[in-house]
Parts: structure tokens; sequence; C-alpha cells
């Protein structure tokens, strides 16, 4: 488009050289169409010998942080071009000679399909650009940030950590930390672990509610349950109950809360639940709170359609 302009100025400056005449006027419009040309050549041989990678190191990130590139940009130093990346619709930002990290905030839980980075080249002056896609299609999980804040206490009864010896057996080395049962070590006993399975009602139930709610009032869900999940998961455990499902799911390492977390991330609305049992905590979007609607997504983020699961 900017070489259009300058070719029709040029144009305009040489009809009115052939009118007045005038030869000063003449030798600016031939000046204008050289630079015209020469920023082409010059852009053009950048686009045939640009060597350009893409690298998107976590595959998993919050919703608190923006999804990190890199790019290596590899050209010859004597072509006097610039190279800038698409940050949003309208802007873009310009590179270092061999690259550099580009940081695209997402904000929203969920899998996303990263489409292939838009980068431009351009002449020093900005005359004659052309677009070239760096990268290929590449799924990233964005995980809904833990939010303690108004969650309900866990209903009283009795906690894991007070499960009778008879739920438990001897401590085998590389049991995790979170499965000793330190009160049997306190009583004089031997160290023991607490069983793979142990009583349902030794392990608090979290139920998940998203029956009738909308997009944002989802993810306020999948932060709260989030939030609540991990703090009972660092003391004893729990037990979450995701819509859809009918059986729990316990939560009482860091491995099975990675993997919850990842689910969390894909929430959706679901049906109403069945009626939870006695002293079951339920998270669901509170009927007097309102929440902003999730922002825009960046250029190249593409959501992927329910089912797809996590990225490989």
């Amino acid at each position: 488009m900017r070489a259009l302009i300058w070719l029709s100025c040029a144009g305009a400056l040489a009809l009115a050289a052939g009118a007045l005449p005038s030869l000063a006027l003449f030798a600016l419009a031939v000046g204008m169409v050289i630079m015209v040309l020469w920023a082409a050549v010059t852009v053009l041989a950048a686009r045939s010998r640009l060597n350009a990678t893409r690298l998107i190191a976590e595959r998993e990130i919050g919703e608190d942080r923006p999804l990190r590139m890199r790019l290596d940009l590899g050209l010859p130093e004597r072509l006097p071009v610039r190279v800038q990346v698409r940050i949003t619709r309208r802007a873009w930002a310009e590179l270092e000679p061999a690259g550099g990290v580009v940081e695209v905030p997402i904000g929203r839980r969920g899998a996303y399909r990263i489409q292939p980075t838009r980068l431009r080249i351009s002449d020093a002056l900005g005359i004659f650009r052309l677009t070239v896609e760096v990268g290929e299609r590449e799924k990233v999980l964005v995980l809904p940030v833990p939010d303690g804040g108004g969650q309900p206490a866990p209903a009283p009864g009795r906690a894991v950590e007070h499960t009778e010896p008879d739920g438990l057996r001897p401590y085998v080395p590389g049991t995790p930390v979170s499965r000793i049962h330190w009160l049997s070590l306190a009583r004089g006993m031997e160290l023991h672990e607490r069983r793979m399975g142990p009583p349902p009602s030794g392990l608090p139930l979290v139920v998940v509610d998203t029956h009738g709610a909308g997009e944002a009032e989802v993810d306020w869900v999948a932060r709260a349950a989030a939030g609540l999940v991990r703090t009972l998961s660092r003391s004893g455990g729990c037990a979450v109950l995701l819509p859809g499902e009918s059986a729990a799911t316990p939560v009482e390492d860091e491995e099975s809360w990675r993997a919850l977390h990842r689910r969390l991330a894909l929430l959706e609305a679901g049906d109403r639940p069945a009626r939870p049992p006695a002293g079951a905590i339920v998270v669901r979007f509170p009927p007097d709170r309102t929440v902003d609607p999730p922002p825009p997504l960046p250029p190249g983020v593409v959501p992927l359609p329910a089912g797809k699961g996590r990225p490989r």
C-alpha cells in the first residue's frame, strides 16, 4: 500500500514536471520510483534468504502469565531491512536482527491452538512490506489461577489424618510425604502410610456446580474450585466431583492435583448435579456476584473445540 502511494506521488510529480515544464520535478519523480524499486528488491531478497524459527517452551501456563515464544532470525547483515512481529490486531513490535522473545497475553483458561506467527519484513523507510508466517500449529493449555478468596471452610468431620490404623499399612520407601500417617508415629508405632484408597468419609468432598453458568461465570467457578482443592490437597487431601461425573476423584498429592488442575482448565457448563451428600462443599457461582466478560483473544490464538483435551 505504501509503495503504491509513493508511485502515485511520483506519477503526479512527473505530470507536473511535464506541464510546467520542470526538470527538477521530473528528477524528483524518477528518484522516488528508484527508491520504491530499490526497497522492493531489498525486501524480496530478504524474504528469500530469511531463516526464521519459533519455539514455544511451555505447553501449560497460568492465566496470569503470558505465553512466551522465542523467534530466531537469520538474515544477511548487509540487507537494510526491519523485521516486525504481530502482537495485537493492529500493533507490531520490532525484533532484533537475531530475533527475540515475544510475550502473548492470553488471559483465559482453556485449550488453544497457536497459529503460525506473522512477521512483517520492510525496508528501512517502510516503503515496501511483505508478511511471512513462522512456526507450526501447536497446542497449549491455560490453567485457571487458584483463587482462595471467599471460599467456604471444609465441612466438619473426620479428617484424613485421623484415619485409624486399620486403614493404614507399613511405610514403603518412596511414598509421597502427604500419604505418611504422622499420628501413628507420634503414638510410638512404626512409620505407616495411608492406603491408596482411603474411606470416602475420610476425605472432604468438593462438588463443582456449573449449572446455568455463562462463560465468565464458569471461569470464576474453575478458579474458586482450584483454590479450594489446592488448599485441601496440601492439608490431607479431598475428593472432587466435577460436572457430568458420577464418581469423585481423590486429590491427595502433587500429581493428582496437577491432573485435576488440567481438567479444571477445560471445565464447561454442565447439568444440575445430583443432591450432594451432607457435609459436601459445593462450589458454584454466587447469584449476587457479577464478573467481567473474558478478554478478547490475541491474533493467532484459536480456542479448541470441547473434548480436544490437553496439548501433547
